[in-house]
This record gives structure tokens, C-alpha cells and sequence, in this order.
């Protein structure tokens, strides 16, 4: 039984606490800038590149360093500087301080990540991989629900600074629950511990080539990346959206992502049940489709659209998204070999984070050209076509066996 290693158990609930921290402190800095010190609406746009450019930077670096290092110790570091740098924010004396710490943070954070998925598949067996991405999908989800919601409500209620302490506590209790985990769990076999005279470069030309020689992963992050881009192209756009259609109605918001929220939640509570997936074109491809539908009938939408219309809409995406993020992780994780874990992890949140700057500006664009409710349904028009290409030409794009167990998703 999962439950019963402990090692896991640490990092999931260290893992735990830094998302729901990370989702928390998101909206205090919203706070802080919006409504304390009334920045411009340059200033608070900078705030999404300020999270998203050390990982575009670092992130293929930190992937080499955490298939070299010791996993739980460099996990250990970065959320002791994360927390040094969140208690900076609360003493940040202007948004230019603010911002530069943000960034710091952040880059911190690029090494974690890596670290983590590599540590995950070496005290995880292979029969448990699947249940151990879901439940970091189902915190993730949860986070993205939870923390925003009592972030703005603590926030409101006290100051942005009370979240930022409390940030900085969950980083400090992630850390001393890593420091729980026995060292040795960090590292790799000696035999498959990567020669530290191998230079970087060669090591980074390494974790490209396993990626671009592997169809299942390329075809996979090439599924993943669009998703993601969809999501951030039509996320940052939806208060636009609803602005059009529904100007007397902007409790929807809330609504709308709590609903995003639970479908999430409840594909990767469901995607448990299995033991494995071999089915990557159901997995991602549909995926996608419920996403595009989602995009596709929120374009839809009225000043009259029923609540539970915009629910059931909102819900069905939630799905899509816990399947493809999901999905995703576990497919990196088992088809990667284990000692290039982290320089693929790397090589995915280094493409991710330069989708989420490219995405919402293509979308603003999009909009002034078609206009928000146009925009929606040609967008979600492409990316389910997409997924259903993935779903009805699965077994030509991944070329993969399929397995047929009482235990696996198969087709």
C-alpha cells in the first residue's frame, strides 16, 4: 500500500503544503498591489512574468542538478529559501522590491520541482506511480480551490502580510518533514548516478536527446503543451468574457472556478482506481476534448445562460484538465528513464513556463480580433479537434502496445 511508505507520505504532505502556500501567498500579492499600494495595471502584469522567467532560465539547469545531487537535500534547501524570501515580501518596501524577491522565490522553487519528481519515482514503485501523480494532482487541485479562497478571505479580513507569514510557515514545516526522510532516499544507485565529469552541456544535449528519440514522450508534451496553452490563452480572458455577456453577474467568476476546481479534483480522485494507464490517447487526447468543449460552450454563454448550464460547462473542462496535468506527470514518470527524470521534468516546466507568457498574450490578441465570445468558440473548437485526433489515432501517434488488464486503463 502506498499509505504505508513513509518516505512518500512525507513528501506528499511536504508537497501539500507547499501548493496550498504557494496558491495562498498568489492572492495576498494580488491584494498587496491591487488594492494596498494601487499599482498600475503594468505593474501587476509583471507579476505573472516575474513567477514564470526563472523557470523559462533555470529550469533545464535544475533538471541536470537534481538528476546529480541528492534529491531530498536540494528539496530541503529551496524551501528554506522560499520561506527566507517570502518573509522578505512582507517586509518588501515597494513593488520593485517586491517584484525582484518574487523572482528570487521563484527561481528557488525551479530547482524543487525537478528534485521532487525525480525523488517520487525512486522511493515509488512502478505498480504505484499512478496512485502517487493522482494524489499530488487531487492536492494540486485542491489547492487551486482552497488556497485562493482563504488567501483573499484571511487577506481581506487581516493583511496580505498574515498570508505571507503563513507562506513561509509551510515552507519551513515542508522542510523539517523532507528532513524526516532518511538522505539516502535522495540519491541514485551509484551504478546509474550520472559521471560528475560530464559536462553540463553534454548532460542537458543528453535529456533532449532521450525526449526527441522517445515518441511517446514527444507526442505526450506536444498534447500537454496544448492544453496548457489553451487554458492560459482563455484563463486570463474569461473576466473579459463574462464582462460582455453577463456585466450584472460577477459572483460567476467564483463559480466558475470552483466548478474547474471539482472537475479537476474528481478526475484524478477517479484516475486512482487504476493501477497503470496505457491508453495516453484517451488519457490526453480526451483530455483535450473536454477542455475544447469547454472553451466552446462557455463562448456561448448569454446574459440569460442558466447557472447550472455554466456549472455543467465549467465542471466538464475541470475534467479535462485533471487528465491531461495527470496524465502528463505520469507518463513522464514512467516512460523516462530514472536517471533522467529530472532533466526531462526540467526540460517540461522550462516549455511550460514559456507557453504561459506566449498564451495570454495570443488570447488578448485574439480578442481584439474576433472579439471574447468568437474567440472562445474557434479556440475550443481547435483543441477538442485536436483531442479527438489524439483519441480516434492514438495507437499511430504513441505506437504504443496496449495493455488489457482488470487493473489498467486500456482500449
Amino acid at each position: 500500500m502506498l499509505w504505508k511508505n513513509r518516505s512518500f507520505l512525507k513528501m506528499f504532505t511536504a508537497y501539500g503544503l507547499s501548493a496550498f502556500g504557494d496558491y495562498f501567498d498568489f492572492i495576498a500579492i494580488s491584494i498587496l498591489l491591487g488594492f494596498v499600494w494601487k499599482a498600475d495595471a503594468m505593474m501587476v502584469s509583471l507579476v505573472p512574468l516575474a513567477f514564470a522567467i526563472p523557470s523559462i532560465l533555470f529550469s533545464q539547469l535544475a533538471g541536470i542538478m537534481a538528476d546529480r545531487w541528492n534529491k531530498r537535500n536540494l528539496m530541503i534547501v529551496t524551501d528554506l529559501i522560499r520561506s527566507a524570501f517570502t518573509i522578505g515580501l512582507i517586509f518588501a518596501p515597494n513593488v520593485w522590491v517586491l517584484l525582484g524577491l518574487i523572482t528570487l522565490r521563484a527561481a528557488a522553487r525551479v530547482f524543487h520541482y525537478p528534485a521532487q519528481q525525480a525523488m517520487t519515482r525512486h522511493i515509488v514503485g512502478t505498480d504505484q506511480l499512478l496512485q502517487a501523480t493522482s494524489l499530488n494532482g487531487a492536492v494540486f487541485q485542491l489547492s487551486k480551490v482552497l488556497g485562493p479562497l482563504f488567501g483573499a478571505s484571511i487577506a481581506t479580513a487581516f493583511s496580505p502580510a498574515i498570508c505571507m507569514a503563513v507562506n513561509a510557515v509551510c515552507f519551513i514545516v515542508s522542510a523539517l518533514l523532507l528532513m524526516m526522510i532518511p538522505a539516502s532516499e535522495g540519491l541514485v544507485e551509484s551504478s546509474e548516478l550520472p559521471s560528475e565529469s560530464i559536462k553540463l552541456r553534454t548532460a542537458w544535449k543528453e535529456g533532449w536527446n532521450i525526449l526527441l528519440q522517445s515518441r511517446t514522450l514527444l507526442v505526450s508534451l506536444f498534447f500537454s503543451l496544448l492544453g496548457m496553452a489553451g487554458i492560459l490563452m482563455i484563463d486570463a480572458q474569461v473576466t473579459i468574457l463574462l464582462r460582455d455577456v453577463a456585466p450584472d453577474r460577477p459572483e460567476l467568476i467564483g463559480w466558475i472556478v470552483t466548478a474547474v476546481g471539482a472537475g479537476g479534483l474528481i478526475s484524478v480522485m477517479w484516475l486512482r482506481r487504476f493501477q497503470q494507464l496505457s491508453a495516453y490517447g484517451w488519457l490526453l487526447g480526451g483530455g483535450l476534448l473536454l477542455i475544447g468543449l469547454m472553451f466552446a460552450g462557455a463562448g456561448t454563454f448569454v446574459a440569460s445562460t442558466p447557472l447550472l448550464w455554466i456549472l455543467i460547462v465549467s465542471f466538464i473542462g475541470g475534467l479535462g484538465t485533471g487528465f491531461t496535468s495527470t496524465g502528463m506527470n505520469y507518463i513522464m514518470q514512467k516512460e523516462t528513464p530514472s536517471t533522467a527524470i529530472g532533466r526531462i521534468s526540467g526540460i517540461y516546466d522550462s516549455l511550460m513556463s514559456t507557453v504561459s507568457i506566449i498564451a495570454p498574450l495570443t488570447g488578448g490578441v485574439l480578442i481584439g480580433l474576433w472579439g471574447a465570445s468568437l474567440m472562445f468558440v474557434w479556440v475550443g473548437l481547435a483543441i477538442g479537434a485536436v483531442g479527438l485526433l489524439g483519441v480516434l489515432f492514438q495507437r499511430y501517434l504513441w505506437k504504443k502496445q496496449v495493455i488489457s488488464t482488470s487493473s489498467s486503463m486500456a482500449v
